[in-house]
Parts: C-alpha cells; sequence; structure tokens
C-alpha cells in the first residue's frame, strides 16, 4: 500500500514535467518552421533579385513592333527585306470599339483595370493548379506580363522565366498607362497565318475594320491569341466556331453582354463573312515575300539560322521579325542569273518539269547562288537544291575511280577491260549499248561512263583498301550512307539521294585541291542590339591532292568527243563535270506504259576554278506513256542546257586551269601518282572495239541506241549508261537552245568526226520513292541482293 502511494506521487511529480517538455518541443518545432519559412522568404527574395538582375535590359525599342530582317550580300550591300507577316496596321487605342476591349478583357484579363503589374488573386489559383497538374499546367498572366512576354522574353516555361517576366511587368506599369499598355497588347498579340496586331486580323479575315466587326467576328478574334494556330478557322473550322462561343460565354458571365446577344452571337457562324483564301494566298497575304530573283537563297538562309546553335530554341518566325541584319556569301549577279535562267529556260518539257540548281565557289565552298525551281517562292514551294534525288551515274567519281585512285595510285590511263557483261554474285551487268569496249582508260572509262569499269574499279578498292574505304572516301565529301555501299549506289541506285547543294560541295573538293568545305550562305547576323554572330563553315581535307586533280583531269573529257556533254563545252573555260540519268522501277514502267528510254532523274555537276554547279531536273508526278519523263537523249541533255546557259554568263574567261600538284606526274590523258608506278595502263581507248561482235556499228547504234531489257525476275539485266559515238556520216548534234559545238581549252578533240551526243537512259527501281532496296549494298551480299542491285543499277 504505501509502495503504491509512494509510486502514484512520483506520477503526480513527473507529469507537469512531461507537459513542459511537450510544451518546449512544440515551441523549438515552431521555431524552426518559421525560421525555415524566413529563410526561404529570404532565398526566394535572393533568387528572384538574381533573375530580375539578368532580365533583358528594359527598353522602349524593344516595345516597338516586331522589325523586319534584311539580307546582304557578299559585298555587303541589301539585297531584300524579309517582313515575315510584318505588314501590319496598327490601331490607337481610342479607336479600338468598346466591344473589343470587352471582348479582349472577359478572355485574357477581366481584373485588368484592377489590378498592378500581377493579378495575385488569379495567380493563386494558377499556383494551386500547377502544383497539382505540373509546373506550367495553368497560367495567369495579366495583359501586363503577355506584353512584355512578346517584346523581352521566350515562350519557355521556367521559374527565371516566370521572375523576370514579373520584374519587367512591375517597369512596364511603372512607364506606361493602362490604356498604353492595352493598346500594345492590341498590336503585338499573334493571330495565326503570320497576322499581327487586331487590326491587322480583321483585314486579314473579314476584310474589315475593327469598327465595323460583329459581334460574333470580334469573339473569335480576341479567343484567337490562346491557341491561334489551333483555333484557325481555315485549318479548324470547328474549333473555331467552339472557341468563339467560349469567349461569348465569358463576357456573357462578366456582364460585359446580354444572354441574348450571347446567343444571337453564337448562332452567327465565323464563315459568314470570312474572306477564302488558298494554302497559296494564306502564305503570301501577310508576308512581303522577297524578289523571287532571292527566294530560293532565302530560304537556305532560313535553314541555316533555326540550324544554329546561337537562335537554338528560338522559332523562324521570332528569328525573322528581330530585326536581324544578315550578311551572306550571295553573289547577286549569279544568283540572279541562276533563278533568271530557271524561270526562262527553253529546255522544260511542261508545267509539271521542275529543276534545282546550286552554284558554290570552287574554293572557299560558299553558296554563291541557288534555285529551288521555276518561279520559286519561299514556303510555297519545296526548294529542289536541297532536296534529295536519285543521283544516276554523277558519283562514279567518288564510289568507283576516286577511292581507286586515293587508295591504290591508280594512273589515270589504269587500263579496265571492258566486257559483254559482268556478274557480281549472280547477277548480271552491262553497259547502256550492251557490248563490251575491250580495253579502256580509267579516264575514257569515266568520260564515257561505262558501267563494268566502275564495278569492276569498286570491286578492286574494297578487295585491296578494305570495304569500308569507298564509304570513307564519299563521308569525306559529306556524302553520306546508313548502309554499306553494293553496285547499286556505285551506279546511282539505291542509297545514292543527294540534293545538288551536297553535290556542288562534293564536286568543288575536286577542283579546290582536295578540300571539302560545307556551302555555306550566312557569313554573320547583327543582331537589333549591335551584337555580331560570326557563321563558319566546315572545312577539311577530303582527298589527296593527287586524286582531286586526277579526277579533275578525267572529268574534263566529259565535254570532249565520246563524252557524255560532249557539244556543251565552253569557250575559254577549263570544265569538268559528271552528267547523271535515273530512270523508274520496272513496276512504273508498266503501270503508266512508260517507253523503255523513259528517264526519271536527269543531273550534271562541274566546275571550273571558279564555280561549281550541280543541276537536278525531274517531274513532280508520273504521267502515262513518258509524258513526265525524259525520253532519249534530247530530252535527257536538259541539264546541260541550263549549265551551259548559266555558266558560260557567270564565269571569269581569264584562262585559268587547276594547278597541277608536285605529287602527279605525266601529262594529258597519262597521269599517274608522282613514284608510284602503274603496270596495269593501256595507251588508248577505242568506243566501239572489244568484245562486240560488230566491229563498226555505228549506225546500227544511232537507229538503236536504248537496249534495253527490264526484266526484274531474272539475271539478263541489261544496264544502260550515257555515252557518246562518233559517226563521221551525221553532223554535230545541236541542242534545243541552238547552241553548236564547240572546241574549248580542255583539248576538246581535233580531229574531224562530227559526233552525236547519245545519252541512254538506265533504270534504278531503288531510286524510286516506292522501290528501295536497302539489302543490295555490296558484291559480297547474297546472291539475291546482288541481283536486285542490278536492276536498280540501270542509270546514266
Amino acid at each position: 500500500m504505501s509502495q503504491s502511494k509512494a509510486s502514484n506521487s512520483k506520477n503526480s511529480k513527473e507529469q507537469p514535467k512531461k507537459k513542459r517538455n511537450i510544451k518546449r518541443t512544440i515551441i523549438k518545432v515552431f521555431g524552426i518552421l518559421i525560421a525555415a519559412f524566413l529563410a526561404m522568404v529570404i532565398i526566394g527574395v535572393l533568387v528572384f533579385a538574381y533573375y530580375a538582375w539578368k532580365a533583358p535590359a528594359f527598353n522602349e525599342s524593344a516595345l516597338k513592333d516586331q522589325l523586319p530582317s534584311k539580307i546582304y550580300d557578299k559585298n555587303n550591300k541589301l539585297v531584300t527585306t524579309l517582313y515575315m507577316g510584318q505588314k501590319r496596321e496598327h490601331v490607337k487605342f481610342d479607336d479600338v470599339p468598346d466591344r473589343m476591349k470587352d471582348a479582349v478583357l472577359a478572355t485574357e484579363d477581366n481584373r485588368f483595370y484592377d489590378h498592378g503589374a500581377l493579378d495575385y488573386k488569379r495567380l493563386s489559383g494558377a499556383v494551386m493548379k500547377n502544383v497539382t497538374g505540373g509546373f506550367g499546367a495553368q497560367g495567369a498572366s495579366t495583359l501586363t506580363q503577355q506584353v512584355v512576354k512578346r517584346s523581352f522574353l521566350t515562350d519557355k516555361k521556367s521559374i527565371e522565366r516566370k521572375a523576370q517576366e514579373a520584374y519587367l511587368s512591375y517597369r512596364l506599369e511603372q512607364e506606361y498607362s493602362k490604356d498604353e499598355i492595352f493598346e500594345m497588347y492590341l498590336n503585338k498579340i499573334y493571330y495565326s497565318d503570320g497576322v499581327y496586331g487586331s487590326q491587322t486580323a480583321a483585314k486579314y479575315y473579314f476584310d474589315k475594320d475593327l469598327k465595323d466587326l460583329n459581334l460574333a467576328e470580334t469573339a473569335y478574334l480576341a479567343g484567337l491569341p490562346q491557341v491561334p494556330n489551333q483555333y484557325n478557322v481555315y485549318d479548324n473550322p470547328e474549333g473555331a466556331e467552339k472557341r468563339k462561343d467560349t469567349v461569348l460565354y465569358l463576357m456573357e458571365r462578366h456582364g460585359r453582354i446580354s444572354k441574348k446577344e450571347m446567343k444571337e452571337a453564337q448562332d452567327t457562324p465565323i464563315e459568314k463573312n470570312l474572306v477564302k483564301r488558298t494554302v497559296e494566298e494564306r502564305n503570301e497575304a501577310m508576308t512581303q515575300t522577297p524578289d523571287n530573283k532571292y527566294a530560293s537563297y532565302v530560304n537556305y538562309v532560313k535553314q541555316e539560322l533555326t540550324q544554329s546553335k546561337a537562335f537554338k530554341g528560338q522559332s523562324l518566325n521570332d528569328i525573322m521579325t528581330s530585326g536581324l541584319k544578315i550578311y551572306t556569301n550571295m553573289d547577286k549577279d549569279v544568283q540572279e542569273t541562276l533563278q533568271e535562267s530557271v524561270d526562262n529556260g527553253t529546255f522544260y518539257k511542261n508545267k509539271d518539269q521542275i529543276t534545282g540548281s546550286s552554284i558554290v565557289d570552287t574554293k572557299t565552298g560558299d553558296l554563291v547562288g541557288i534555285s529551288g525551281g521555276k518561279n520559286y517562292k519561299d514556303v510555297v514551294d519545296r526548294n529542289q537544291a536541297t532536296d534529295l534525288h536519285p543521283t544516276g551515274s554523277s558519283l562514279k567519281p567518288i564510289l568507283a575511280y576516286g577511292p581507286a585512285i586515293e587508295n591504290m595510285q591508280y594512273a589515270t590511263n589504269h587500263k579496265f577491260q571492258d566486257e559483254n557483261e559482268y556478274n557480281i554474285n549472280g547477277s548480271i551487268f552491262k553497259n547502256y549499248d550492251g557490248q563490251g569496249h575491250g580495253s579502256v582508260t580509267m579516264a575514257d572509262a569515266l568520260a564515257r561512263s561505262y558501267n563494268i569499269p566502275a564495278l569492276k574499279s569498286w570491286q578492286e578498292t574494297n578487295q585491296n583498301a578494305g570495304e569500308n574505304a569507298v564509304k570513307d572516301f564519299a563521308s569525306k565529301v559529306n556524302l553520306n550512307y546508313k548502309d554499306e555501299i553494293g553496285p547499286s549506289e556505285v551506279l546511282g541506285g539505291s542509297q545514292s539521294e543527294f540534293s545538288p547543294t551536297q553535290l556542288a560541295s562534293a564536286f568543288a573538293s575536286m577542283g579546290n585541291g582536295g578540300t571539302y568545305n560545307e556551302a555555306r550562305s550566312i557569313r554573320k547576323v547583327v543582331t537589333q542590339d549591335d551584337e555580331t554572330i560570326k557563321f563558319s563553315s566546315k572545312s577539311h581535307k577530303a582527298m589527296e591532292d593527287y586524286t582531286a586533280y586526277m579526277l579533275t583531269e578525267m572529268l574534263k573529257g566529259t565535254f570532249q568527243a565520246y563524252g557524255s556533254a560532249y557539244g556543251y563545252g565552253i569557250n575559254g573555260l577549263n570544265l569538268a563535270a559528271k552528267t547523271g540519268t535515273g530512270t523508274y522501277g520496272d513496276e512504273v514502267y508498266s503501270q503508266y506504259n512508260l517507253p523503255e528510254n523513259a528517264a526519271k532523274d536527269v543531273w550534271i555537276t562541274g566546275y571550273t576554278p571558279q564555280y561549281t554547279m550541280s543541276v537536278w531536273m525531274g517531274f513532280n508526278k508520273v504521267k502515262e506513256y513518258g509524258e513526265n519523263s525524259f525520253l532519249g537523249h534530247d530530252e535527257q541533255v536538259k541539264p546541260q542546257i541550263l549549265f551551259n546557259d548559266v555558266m558560260s554568263q557567270i564565269s571569269s574567261y581569264d584562262g585559268t586551269d587547276f594547278e597541277k600538284p608536285d605529287s602527279v606526274s605525266g601529262s594529258g590523258k597519262s597521269l599517274s601518282v608522282a613514284g608510284n608506278a602503274d603496270n596495269n595502263t593501256t595507251s588508248s581507248s577505242a568506243p566501239n572495239s572489244g568484245n562486240s561482235n560488230n566491229s563498226d556499228n555505228n549506225n546500227n547504234n544511232n537507229n538503236q541506241q536504248n537496249n534495253y531489257n527490264f526484266s526484274g525476275n531474272n539475271n539478263n539485266v541489261t544496264t544502260n549508261d550515257p555515252q557518246t559515238r562518233a559517226n563521221p556520216n551525221q553532223n554535230s548534234n545541236t541542242t534545243n537552245s541552238n547552241q553548236t559545238t564547240q572546241s574549248n581549252t580542255q583539248q576538246q578533240s581535233t580531229t574531224n568526226e562530227q559526233v552525236n551526243t547519245e545519252e541512254a537512259t538506265t533504270e534504278s527501281p531503288s531510286s524510286s520513292s516506292d522501290s528501295k532496296d536497302e539489302s543490295s549494298s555490296s558484291s559480297d551480299s547474297s546472291s539475291s541482293a546482288a541481283k536486285d542491285a542490278a536492276d536498280e543499277a540501270k542509270n546514266d
């Protein structure tokens, strides 16, 4: 009993002590929480101050309407000004009807005239939404904040940007009245389709002034800026109507219109007074497009700007409306000459024929001129000079003979045994005429674009230098292949799809001693704040100087007798070039009843020490009976006509030739790598000799220049390649532009033979967009893959 009393007495003494300990603990916890809160507040204030300190400078110029960009040529002369939708009509606040003001306020910021720079009531609700939905789930931007964002910041959602937005919004409200800020908003906001400003939008969509809009139209324009492209009535009529109805509901909810007015406006369709526009008209309506002569170049400039790290994360519209001064490599005279020739050339078969061409400075790689097509319009048209196209035989210098010189030091008169047919893993390849031509030099094989010597050269490189040697050689001139290179690629099929700009840069490396320079349009950009951003191009050694020079000398033969571009040389210029022709797949010939000599793509890529020019031509769709195809020689030389026309106008006739390096010995068509004897050479090549059964069948060939067998399911594959044959009984072929056969400074044949250029077509099923065969990647692949490659390799 006494023990129980003692225990109770002890417990009664400990209870007050425990209570005191709990109180102390609670006080400590609250103290820690208060201290933590104060610390967070201090940190928050410091972070806000830091972000505010980093905010863009508050200046009046940024609050003005966005500025157009200006394009300058290589001589720093202004070429064109790009408005990018900035042909806006400014509206003064007093001229804005009350109905429009009410619609904007009800939709965007109903308490605009009651709060300061920020609407804390609305902000608290948005904060809760962001806590549950993630940062950026809902915004609470006032009109002031939207003006700040449009003037100083980007659309990026981040704590830093929101802090800077808040700071600059306070600054804005200190400097300007509410009405002035409202006016800025109405003139800055974006309404899709390149339209800025409410007055401009009223004109664009309804051909009215703001004061003449009905309530439905007013509501639509007030709601459009929230997600302009999504609510664009031309693209999404249903979404536009829903957005209009939402705005009308908000106007009624906030007491700015009656229910009757809301109902009547909701029943009024937006399309009632909508200006009808095609896609092309929409692109042109609000954008003052550059002069057609420069549109292709401007398109390339835009591509470079969007790919530049300096403008990473910015939309093209934001970039081009920031008042940039863009200094380019454009040669104004070259650009105008090229585009005028493309627009007005006589080489068009019909309105469906399209073309693309690029010209670079051979020494520097600078893009001096480019044409995306006839009457090219930026945004509306695809730039055919930067789009990829099947190359035909254009790449034989790079995939067949260049690697052989680079790695095995072949001489230009290295001997190849041309044959009637050539078997690669069960697939049979032939030349365009079905003949073998006996022992031929490498130079003649390239100039006449024989298939079999090209394939043999490719095989020998694989055997002696490794299977990656050819692929590595191509990659050094920026012609990159994902998979292995097989016979199909060598002859222009399968993966061999590149743009005229890429080919111009690749071939220029052969004309400047082996250095590859990436095509660049921009030298520097000067921003509105006078910051200079310099642009540099990639440049590296792509091949040995002896390889570049020997390839160049061999490619001069393209314009000489029996060459695939004979008759298109230019007096006074040292020209080197390669032609190319690509055809359709077997199923296309059958489906559209195409003649056997129908070609899909035709090319020429050539260069002087001054300029390198690449030309591609094709059609935008296939039609029956070859209506949209290049039929036979006369139509397949159309690129040569354009090439000759432009190069003869833009070139300097100073007699400059390609400089022979010390690493090359010999002369004429017998060049070799100094100190490296080639023991397998021949002195001459007879165009119609060798394994052909007929020693002199020129006349027959003239009547049967296209001997095709497009069987894709057996080994009897005829590959057709362009070649020029001599016929003493015929006059020299004349072009559509009444060009005469010209001798030039490239040792053009001095014989009295009259040469008839006959460029037969070849078939490359894989080069068409609907029949690619990725499996035929090398001669060492399976037999079936090689057969497919042979079917694909019927090219120029």
